[in-house]
């Protein structure tokens, strides 16, 4: 492969040629490209044989949104939205994109089966919405649901022994509690009353009513189709077969661009031609970060470990054709020395070279940790950040085995040895001193750290912190990210940085070469990444989901 190479990394290349740049020769007429939205986006695609056809990678979808913006004769773009995974903060980052095919003169159609709230936001980027008649569109509002496993544990006698240092840190709270504290409570109020207000505005500029007449939409949700085209949530009923005859009126003479014409990948040669060109590197740091390898859960969820990534970050800082990198972060938190271990590379590569820092859906606690030591950061409003706290401690089953009849017995040399067993509880002294590690942690490492990154004072921090999850919107406004934006946005940033306006550049991304055993559907190897989340951790809900 071409580009950083140590042995464990390889340089994926991704440029832009010109689009459509045959078929603007050979086509008689204008263009029109099809987009279909039915896979997980994801910020960097599975190495498996079975999930990576599964996916959509998200900046390559930004690309060639960007390409069809640039190009000369293409005119229309439809999308076709299925049932794609996505996320508040990589919708916007789309929507961000039409938002500038629009003003180049051109025009947008979407096609919806059936959507739920978040889907229907996705389509309200286009100009046009279309709906066949058996569909629906279950616009009702956000709603962020959370389980409590507290009678549960305590049924099976299992004590949880959990520890939060920050009023909103409620990480712990699920295993700890039967419902929300005030605090947890008043947060994620917040956070949904930001977002609906995010997409109320959305959707009643793209529909081109008022905020009023959204919420009246929302609470006389869920919509039939017909319903949906008498309150005027969409624009019309047909079915998927009946687009390209709906493409044909709108755009007469038109014909279909296939999307790897509009914006192909480069091939080897392409690659070898533009070798010696400045390069940015474009790293994506996602999943719940531990120690170790990087590697797959067995859900296949992304596990960041800090071996690999400072690894990662090393190659690109040590090869001198990058002038730059982009960290994309997507990660609520995880071990504190791991995200710890990752800031200390993020920040040696700053001193070398310009680290410009994307959040994606999620950047919230070690994940927001790491990303301070860049020298710019950038989110979109609906992403979640912040969550800056600690929590630690460990689930005792001493009561558990006490019914089932399981009896321990230990050798022991020290008064501490077995104070991380779950066979028994923290004792008083053990418990005094995991508190003092958290909140060493958190006032001496977590604290200082992100003053230091944003340039405040530890107290200015404290002010902000406590565990509390902002939205970028938010975190915009209590000076946590410095503008608003996405990946796209964070590779200009990257390149007025590098002083690489006006040449041309490659962006590579650097990944760690596939083993054999990476391209089956589940981990053959490995533990739980839980077996790697000792002592006290940078981490906010993982399934904290808005709907």
């Amino acid at each position: 492969m071409i580009g950083a190479n140590n042995g464990r990394f390889r340089a994926h290349a991704l440029m832009i040629r010109r689009p459509c740049a045959m078929m603007s020769v050979m086509a008689r007429g204008p263009l029109y490209l099809t987009l279909t939205l039915n896979n997980a986006i994801v910020e960097e695609r599975t190495e498996s044989f079975f999930s990576s056809k599964s996916q959509t990678d998200l900046l390559h979808l930004l690309t060639v949104i960007d390409a069809a913006t640039r190009s000369q004769h293409l005119r229309l773009m439809i999308l076709i939205i299925k049932n794609p995974s996505i996320g508040w903060a990589q919708i916007e980052e789309i929507h961000a994109e039409l938002d500038r095919f629009h003003q180049a003169g051109k025009h947008s159609i979407a096609f919806l089966q059936q959507a739920d709230n978040r889907l229907y936001y996705l389509a309200c980027g286009a100009e046009e919405i279309y709906l066949p008649p058996s569909g629906g569109v279950d616009l009702v509002g956000l709603r962020a649901e959370i389980l409590f496993f507290k009678n549960a544990l305590e049924y099976l006698g299992i004590e949880p022994e959990l520890f939060s240092l920050g009023q909103f840190k409620s990480a712990a709270e699920i295993f700890n509690r039967e419902q929300m504290s005030e605090a947890s409570r008043a947060m994620s109020t917040s956070i949904l009353a930001d977002i609906q207000e995010m997409i109320t505005a959305k959707l009643a500029a793209g529909r081109k009513a008022t905020p009023e007449r959204v919420q009246e939409w929302i609470d006389s949700g869920p919509h039939t189709a017909r319903q949906a085209v008498e309150r005027g949530l969409v624009d019309g009923l047909l079915y998927e077969d009946q687009l390209e005859e709906l493409a044909t009126k709108k755009l007469p003479r038109g014909h279909a661009c296939p999307v790897k014409k509009l914006a192909p990948r480069d091939g080897w040669f392409k690659r070898l031609f533009t070798f010696r060109r400045p390069q940015i590197a474009y790293l994506v740091a996602e999943g719940m970060i531990v120690a170790g390898e990087s590697r797959r859960s067995r859900g296949s969820h992304p596990i960041l470990g800090a071996e690999s990534f400072v690894e990662a970050l090393r190659a690109a800082r040590d090869n001198k054709r990058v002038r730059a990198v982009v960290l994309r972060v997507n990660s609520p938190g995880g071990s504190a020395l791991a995200s710890d271990l990752i800031w200390r590379a993020v920040k040696l590569t700053g001193e070398k070279k310009p680290v410009i820092v994307s959040f994606g859906n999620v950047a919230a606690s070690g994940g927001y940790y790491l990303a301070v030591a860049g020298q710019r950061i950038i989110s979109m409003p609906a992403a979640l950040t912040g969550s800056i706290g600690v929590i630690a401690g460990k689930f005792s089953v001493q009561k558990l085995l006490g019914r089932l009849g399981i009896t321990v017995d230990s050798v022991e040399t020290g008064i501490r040895s077995g104070y991380q067993s779950i066979t028994r509880p923290f004792s008083e002294g053990e418990e005094q001193v995991i508190r003092e590690q958290m909140r060493e942690f958190y006032e001496d490492l977590f604290l200082r750290k992100v003053a230091e990154g944003r340039s405040r004072s530890v107290d200015q921090i404290r002010e902000v912190a406590e565990g509390r999850v902002w939205t970028g919107r938010q975190a915009l406004g209590q000076g946590l990210v410095d503008e608003p934006g996405g990946a796209r946005r964070a590779l200009e940033l990257a390149r007025q940085a590098a002083r690489l306006e006006g040449r041309k550049t490659r962006l590579v991304r650097l990944a760690r070469k596939r083993r054999w055993f990476d391209l089956l559907p589940f981990p053959l190897f490995g533990t739980s990444p839980l077996d790697q989340l000792q002592g006290p951790l940078f981490l906010m809900p993982e399934d904290w989901e808005i709907r």
